[in-house]
């Protein structure tokens, strides 16, 4: 069980680096409230996913 955990929180960790990357490649729109939103989710999922490996 320990295994899914943490494939389970490289996966999140993942999708937040992702999400915040593609924040950066806009440069000419702007960050939303529900842009940054999306990324404080996926990071605490990630947190907790790593946490739960325990």
């Amino acid at each position: 069980m320990r295994a899914f955990w943490t494939v389970l929180a490289v996966l999140f960790a993942a999708l937040t680096v992702g999400s915040l990357a593609v924040l950066n490649e806009g440069a000419d729109r702007s960050i939303g409230l529900s842009d940054i939103a999306v990324a404080a989710v996926l990071g605490t999922l990630a947190w907790l996913s790593w946490g739960a490996r325990r």
